[in-house]
């Protein structure tokens, strides 16, 4: 049996998959072979913007089915990703933990590093948008 993909969730998936009770992105938890993680970073800043009655409860049922790992805050982000502060304990969660994916929305700060293979020293971390990743899950 193959190992399950170690599946990292930036927060902006979080907010989107809690946000209404049948978002698509639900399929993150509900695929088979799919480890949900995320960091305490993540999870905090969702849970800080989910005012929307429902959100919050929504959010909190799948943090319960995600492994919520390290912010990695010994961790250094070498200087050629060119992060932002605030994304930068996302890659670094992602790397750290040992995830084969890093899905995230963000294009803006993310997007070079968009569908290509990083080198980290428990293997390679591929960033993705979630539909594509999706969509590869299907085979397609």
């Amino acid at each position: 049996m193959p190992e399950p993909l170690r599946v990292f969730l930036d927060a902006n998936i979080l907010s989107s998959a809690s946000f209404e009770p049948n978002h698509p992105f639900l399929r993150f938890w509900l695929e088979p072979g799919i480890v949900c993680l995320t960091s305490f970073y993540a999870a905090d800043e969702v849970r800080r913007n989910a005012r929307r009655v429902g959100h919050q409860e929504r959010l909190e049922v799948l943090l319960e089915k995600t492994h919520l790992v390290s912010d990695a805050a010994h961790f250094r982000m070498p200087a050629h990703f060119g992060l932002p502060g605030k994304d930068q304990p996302i890659l670094a969660a992602a790397i750290q933990c040992g995830a084969d994916f890093l899905i995230t929305g963000d294009k803006a700060h993310f997007g070079k590093w968009m569908n290509l293979a990083i080198p980290t020293p428990v293997g390679e971390l591929m960033t993705m948008l979630p539909k594509p990743f999706l969509q590869l899950l299907e085979g397609g």
